[in-house]
């Protein structure tokens, strides 16, 4: 149940964060209010009615959708499996529709990502003292007692003065009131107590940008991604400077058209493709060769017992070699874009970041951990020389 009240928080959280942000009218800003209060205190009938009220008052915003669906998703954490598959495919269904009206919905996004990959951060658990006086906070907080609120917050981090959550939610109450080299001091607080606080690095950025920082606000959004990397309001935060700036980041967009599977009784290989590769000839068509290759491969290195990652970065080396001997051999040459600058960054050998950083999971986090240690500007050097983003 802490898990799940900690989502709620981050959830609601970035949501208020998002507003002003992510257009929305003050009628619908003002349901969703309403709407995070009630889904605080557990009531989601009501809540869902409030957010469903908010769409209708801004059927052009995309946050009504977006909290709702992360509604769905905390609802989903505590309902039995059958039931959880369903919520999650309606959290994942209405996320999308959200980001079909805003592209940068930060919720939309946070759900996606809780969605895909499940597996929390590795932060620090607060003593039941301080998740309590931050839950009464967070109650404060959505109904926009900021003083009240911030009095909580400042008490969970004197409880537990390492309990990033409390600073950083006490910087939101600053943040909200303009009062932004105060929210500066509260969330740089929160992040140097605990660095691997992803969300904490991207309100510090907001709050360096309001104050007309843009070079500093970029060093925070690097250690944003270097805390996280498929935290993706990150990209979109830092995008944003860099195009500002003249320099815009380039999506990788890459999208996964095989899986496999490996039977544990049959030892049958089970392969999952993409429509579009349903009778497409692998030796005529690397791509397709690369994909199922690929698939191939990550399920008979996951019989090995291997590392998650050590399992992915053996599974592209072994597709990108495909696809090369079937260029090699006449099959032509790989059409998509994404495939096209994977290889590129593995023949100048950067696959391993690439993939930590354009492709990451959170089971990937000891691997990552030891490639910033041996490579402590390695994040921004990677983004600075290829200009991509996930």
């Amino acid at each position: 149940m802490k898990k799940i009240i900690a989502l709620l928080l981050a959830l609601v959280c970035v949501a208020g964060h998002a507003q002003g942000l992510v257009p929305i009218n003050a009628e619908a800003e003002a349901l969703i209010h309403q709407g995070h209060a009630l889904q605080t205190q557990g009531k989601y009938k009501e809540a869902f009615e409030k957010f469903s009220a908010a769409a209708q008052a801004d059927p052009q915003a995309s946050l009504p959708l977006s909290s709702i669906a992360g509604m769905l998703l905390s609802m989903a954490k505590q309902t039995q499996e059958a039931g959880a598959l369903k919520l999650r495919q309606q959290a994942e269904d209405m996320a999308r529709q959200a980001l079909q009206k805003h592209a940068n919905d930060p919720v939309a996004m946070e759900v996606l990502r809780e969605l895909a990959d499940d597996r929390p951060l590795p932060l620090h658990q607060p003593t039941p003292e301080a998740a309590a006086a931050l839950h009464e906070g967070e109650l404060l907080f959505t109904q926009r007692k900021l003083d009240e609120a911030l009095a909580h917050y400042e008490r969970a981090a004197a409880l537990d003065p390492n309990y990033s959550q409390a600073w950083i939610y006490a910087g939101d109450c600053y943040y909200f009131q303009k009062k932004f080299a105060e929210a500066e001091q509260r969330f740089r607080k929160g992040v140097e107590v605990e660095p691997l606080n992803s969300q904490g690095w991207r309100f510090l950025a907001d709050a360096l940008a309001a104050q007309g920082k843009p070079g500093p606000a970029e060093g925070a959004l690097m250690g944003g991604i270097a805390a996280q990397p498929s935290q993706m309001p990150n990209w979109v935060k830092l995008n944003q400077l860099r195009t500002n700036s003249g320099f815009p980041l380039t999506p990788l967009n890459l999208v996964r058209k095989a899986k496999g599977q490996l039977d544990p009784a049959t030892r049958t290989l089970n392969l999952t493709v993409d429509p579009s590769l349903k009778g497409a000839d692998p030796a005529r068509q690397p791509d397709a060769g690369l994909w199922l290759a690929l698939a191939t491969q990550q399920a008979i290195e996951g019989k090995a017992g291997a590392s998650p990652f050590a399992i992915e970065l053996a599974a592209w080396r072994k597709a990108l070699q495909v696809a090369d001997e079937l260029s090699a051999q006449g099959g032509g040459e790989l059409q998509d874009p994404a495939l096209k600058t994977m290889r590129r960054l593995a023949q100048a050998d950067q696959l391993e970041p690439a993939l930590l950083l354009l492709q990451y999971k959170e089971s990937w986090r000891a691997e990552f951990e030891a490639w910033k240690s041996a490579h402590p500007d390695g994040v921004r050097k990677f983004i600075d020389a290829y200009q991509l983003r996930p």
